[in-house]
């Protein structure tokens, strides 16, 4: 509970958590006042208007005269309604006039002044940081079909062997010769749970340039994304870089720097994310056609930008798996073919986030990826289940292929 201020409170309307926000009136305290609690700047923007202010005050009317204290994470404004008048005037902390809403009814004010609303704070750092901390919706950061975990996924599978895709080469090159190879993979799928849904689908593209040491390569991996959450569609992509190094013949090594971006036509706003990440890979070949790999990558994102609109936010986020392989007695255009089950948990840290853990568990068939270095023709298709926090779920179809 937030208390007003004692010398114009008579109306309690509490617009974010955490912010301290309240809505003041002009007649001393009475029965019945209390306050409203909202997670997010949306919610509070949304929730505006007669039935709010009748919880507050049962004896509001709309055509009493109120004064209410709208204050977000960055600012506080008065909201005034003069008796028997529709519109309303929006001032700031210090009592300037920023604008007057004048409507037929002051439903039709309130509207103007949510739309206005909204468009102020589309882009405000605090308002955005409750929305990832306390909404599944964001598409920036949050949850598993965000844009902050997609590049972290995206790190994870270009450094190492584990997952249902071949666009990895983590530790298959360790012959003599020196082959450039290329990859090409979809992904599609769907997450659901309380209060979201989301539809992703994802285009990444691979290239690896070994160098004279086949076992050292510069890789480049950049996926394009299309992603409807919520009934808001997005795109997005991101590029990294990274320099394969051996550590022993079986393990590596990936520094790797990567760019990305997403759009977000509904509120005129693209958001810049760049993340730093070292990845390991360690395989272990065993009897019989059969193995077993440890993936590991510690990644570091920071939002980009100037000034304060916009994301700030800075994240780590870790992730860890493991894959058992075994030989599939058929063949695929004549070459072998096997089965790869693999585990990967991701736990995020640092900028308060919905959904700051996820498990993914992933079953593929496809072709043997090469061993030497010369032929690197691979084709896998596979499914990924996705067990969150919060009660989000979610299944993906994985299609790619190597060369």
């Amino acid at each position: 509970m937030f208390l007003c201020r004692k010398s114009i409170a008579v109306l309690c309307l509490l617009i974010a958590s955490g912010s301290g926000a309240v809505a003041q009136g002009t007649s001393a305290p009475g029965p019945g006042l209390s306050s409203t609690e909202f997670n997010t700047i949306e919610e509070a923007i949304s929730a505006l208007g007669t039935d709010t202010y009748k919880t507050i005050r049962s004896s509001y009317t709309e055509t009493a005269g109120a004064t209410f204290t709208f204050t977000a994470p960055s600012e506080t404004l008065t909201l005034r309604y003069l008796k028997d008048r529709t519109g309303v005037a929006l001032r700031d902390d210090t009592g300037a006039l920023i604008s007057r809403f004048n409507g037929g009814t002051r439903s039709e004010s309130e509207a103007l002044l949510a739309a206005f609303l909204r468009e102020r704070y589309a882009t405000d750092p605090d308002a955005l940081k409750l929305t990832v901390a306390n909404t599944p919706e964001d598409p920036v950061a949050g949850n598993p079909a965000s844009l902050m975990a997609r590049m972290a996924d995206a790190s994870f599978t270009s450094g190492t062997d584990v997952g249902p895709s071949p666009l990895t080469g983590g530790s298959r090159a360790r012959g003599t010769a020196s082959y450039n190879h290329l990859g090409i993979s979809l992904q599609t799928g769907r997450y659901s749970g309380p209060g979201f849904s989301a539809n992703v689908t994802s285009l990444p593209l691979s290239f690896a340039m070994p160098l004279d040491d086949p076992r050292w390569a510069i890789k480049i991996h950049a996926p394009l994304g299309f992603s409807t959450i919520n009934g808001q569609d997005y795109v997005s992509g991101s590029v990294g870089v990274g320099l394969r190094m051996p550590v022993t013949d079986n393990w590596t090594l990936t520094p790797e720097l990567r760019v990305g971006a997403l759009r977000d036509s509904s509120r005129g706003l693209t958001t810049r994310l760049a993340n730093a990440s070292i990845i390991s890979n360690y395989r272990m070949d065993l009897r019989n056609g059969y193995g077993l790999v440890f993936g590991n990558a510690l990644t570091y994102s920071k939002s980009l930008g100037s000034g304060n609109s916009g994301y700030d936010l800075a994240n780590t986020i870790n992730k860890n798996g493991v894959e058992f392989s075994g030989p599939f007695q058929r063949s695929l255009y004549g070459l072998p073919t096997n089965w790869q089950l693999s585990l990967v948990h991701t736990k995020v840290a640092g900028s308060p986030t919905y959904i700051d853990e996820w498990t993914d568990v992933s079953l593929s068939l496809g072709t043997i990826g090469s061993k030497n270095g010369v032929t690197w023709d691979s084709v896998r298709i596979g499914l990924t289940y996705t067990h969150a926090n919060r009660g989000v779920r979610g299944l993906n179809i994985n299609f790619g292929y190597e060369f």
